[in-house]
């Protein structure tokens, strides 16, 4: 049974719960929270465009390539972790990272939306964000409600493993919106 007095205590301790509470947010790693939260397609456009092309894709595709376990200029050879970390592009640290996965993602993923899919859509993005919705998990249209994974099983004549590929393509574009 509560008291009058079990009230004011807890009452005269909430200044110390809160300030306990904030200082346990303050301590927390907020480069690994954001780096999950940051949209590497916003960091490319704010960062990088305005000298390289408008897409992630075709400057990944023109202008790196896959050096043994890492990714590098084509004419410079320089690594581009290294060459971001310098200070190419004034990307925060957090961005660096998103922007490195995600170019090399491009790279690993071989080009497939440019060759199975560019003829009807424009961009993997615009399709993703304009016409895909993340329905319990699953991949679905937006306005048909058909499951994305049954539906590139016969559609754009993707292999099973492309087609699972392009799912999570797809996906990553829904996960990473607006962040």
């Amino acid at each position: 049974m509560n008291t009058l007095g079990d009230d004011m205590f807890q009452l005269r301790h909430l200044p110390v719960i809160c300030l306990t509470t904030l200082l346990m947010l303050a301590t927390t790693n907020w480069s690994a929270l954001q780096a999950q939260t940051i949209d590497p397609h916003r960091v490319y456009e704010q960062r990088c465009a305005r000298c390289h092309t408008d897409h992630a894709g075709a400057f990944a595709r023109e202008s790196l390539r896959q050096d043994e376990d890492r990714i590098v200029g084509r004419k410079s050879g320089r690594a581009l972790q290294a060459f971001l970390t310098a200070g190419h592009g004034r990307a925060e640290a957090a961005e660096v990272e998103v922007l490195v996965d995600h170019l090399t993602a491009i790279l690993h993923r071989d080009a497939l939306f440019q060759r199975k899919c560019r003829f009807c859509h424009s961009q993997s993005l615009g399709l993703a964000r304009g016409k895909l919705i993340l329905r319990e998990g699953r991949l679905t249209g937006r306005y048909t409600g058909r499951d994305i994974t049954d539906f590139l099983g016969y559609h754009g004549r993707l292999t099973a493993d492309e087609a699972a590929q392009m799912v999570d393509t797809l996906t990553q574009h829904l996960q990473t919106a607006g962040r």
